[in-house]
């Protein structure tokens, strides 16, 4: 009798830390998608992402850039369209437009700069892939504070 190997899925994803439980969350229903949000920061004038949940930026109170991979996290965001519902740090944001551009077309000192009212900003690959986690383009999201 010839023994089969038995393979068991012992989940190969990485365990979220305690600290991911103290995190912000993003939710968006219309795509299914509920992650914890961790802070990123600026290194070598880059931002560095998380490997499979969304980070976020911010330089000013009303804008917040929320930054994630198109592979991992954000592999459904495509799908979303402006009146959609977005939620993030129990805030109700309401997306306003999506736009995909040429990352050499994206302007980070205005997509940082601030705003007059809460605005939320998601940001993803999008286009053809290039070495190093990179893209030809953006996927852009923007969604405003619902009053």
């Amino acid at each position: 009798m010839v023994t089969l190997p038995i393979y068991i899925f012992i989940g190969l994803q990485p365990i979220p830390s305690v600290d991911a439980l103290n995190y912000p969350t993003l939710e968006i229903s219309s795509i299914n998608l509920k992650t914890p949000v961790s802070s990123v920061e600026l290194v070598d004038r880059q931002l560095e992402t998380p490997t499979t949940i969304a980070g976020f930026y911010n330089q000013f109170d009303n804008k917040i850039l929320l930054i994630g991979h198109s592979s991992t996290v954000f592999k459904n965001l495509h799908k979303v369209e402006p009146g959609q519902s977005i939620i993030y740090n129990n805030e109700h944001y309401i997306i306003t437009s999506t736009e995909t551009l040429a990352k050499s077309d994206i302007s980070m000192s205005e997509i940082l700069a601030d705003a007059n009212q809460k605005t939320l900003i998601i940001m993803t690959c999008a286009g053809t892939p290039l070495p190093d986690q990179d893209a030809t383009h953006r996927f852009i999201v923007t969604a405003m504070l619902s009053e």
